[in-house]
């Protein structure tokens, strides 16, 4: 019988010290951390995550049970974020780096964002482009759905991207973005079973569409954006609600849910009376989204 392994960032946080950042957002770090904190090296990285974590509080989504949850942001040092955050060896370039993580406090979110000490000191809010925006919403909406569901890369990435993009409308602003999505060739759009495909491969979010760029730009990450989008959109038109709403009945739908992987893409076919082969073999969700975000570009021009 194999050893269990130790949690090390549940030990981290056991032994951590906390710090109240504001009524809706709470700081675990090391002791030494902590003193770095109190003389204020991570404000800017704070302020700036407390603004866009706003603009999701507003969204006013009901959570199960009727939860109020705090955001945790668990910050620990560099040269541990690796161990610490098991952050996956595919996306690091050895500079820090910040991944959702389990939450370790009752009063907090299924998920704690945890992030390397390196990127909050030496962050600069004031030249933080779109893509770091949509970046940083995208980090937090992983938070958010975590109530709901965390048991399916797909379609945790694929609401990660359209709580910004689509439901806050970052589509419109982040332009290169877009313009790489009208560009698309449809054969360059995964489906759904070649998604799932990807996750059991561990290869997900590995080939990119341009360099250098955000996770957004990475096929995996497009198409599982454009699916999600697409159940939302199909949702809206089903029952004749705004999208905000829509996305309120999408997270409902996979809370209730049982299944993982194959089984849990029937179930989301089968509430969104789609046939399940379709939806798992076509690309007629992800087109759905792609014809909507282009004719919200051509009305804009």
């Amino acid at each position: 019988m194999n050893e269990l392994k130790k949690d090390d960032l549940r030990e981290y946080i056991k032994n951590s010290e906390l710090r109240i950042f504001n009524e809706n957002i709470k700081v675990r770090l090391s002791k030494e951390l902590a003193i770095r904190y109190d003389k204020g090296f991570y404000d800017d990285y704070l302020e700036y995550t407390n603004e866009c974590y706003k603009l999701l509080y507003k969204l006013n989504l009901n959570y199960p049970s009727n939860a109020k949850p705090i955001y945790y942001l668990y910050i620990v040092p560099f040269d541990q974020y690796v161990e610490l955050l098991g952050y996956p060896d595919k996306f690091n370039k050895g500079n820090g780096g910040g991944k959702p993580v389990n939450c370790f406090d009752i009063d907090g979110f299924s998920s704690a964002f945890g992030i390397s000490d390196n990127l909050c000191e030496n962050f600069e809010k004031n030249k933080k482009s779109i893509a770091c925006f949509e970046n940083e919403i995208h980090e937090l909406s992983h938070i958010l759905h975590s109530n709901f569901f965390r048991n399916s890369t797909i379609l945790g990435e694929g609401v990660a991207e359209t709580i910004p993009l689509y439901i806050l409308d970052l589509q419109k602003q982040y332009t290169n973005h877009t313009q790489a999505l009208i560009d698309l060739d449809e054969k360059q759009i995964l489906t759904v079973e070649e998604l799932l495909n990807e996750e059991e491969e561990n290869s997900f979010g590995v080939a990119e569409l341009l360099p250098n760029k955000t996770c957004s730009f990475r096929f995996s990450y497009i198409s599982s954006y454009l699916f999600v989008r697409g159940c939302i959109i199909t949702l809206e038109e089903k029952h004749n609600i705004d999208k905000l709403k829509g996305l309120q009945l999408f997270l409902e739908m996979l809370y209730s849910s049982k299944y993982m992987s194959t089984w849990l893409m029937f179930d989301v076919a089968d509430c969104l009376e789609i046939d399940r082969n379709i939806l798992l073999n076509s690309k007629d969700l992800q087109l759905i989204a792609l014809n909507d975000i282009k004719k919200e570009y051509n009305e804009k021009k």
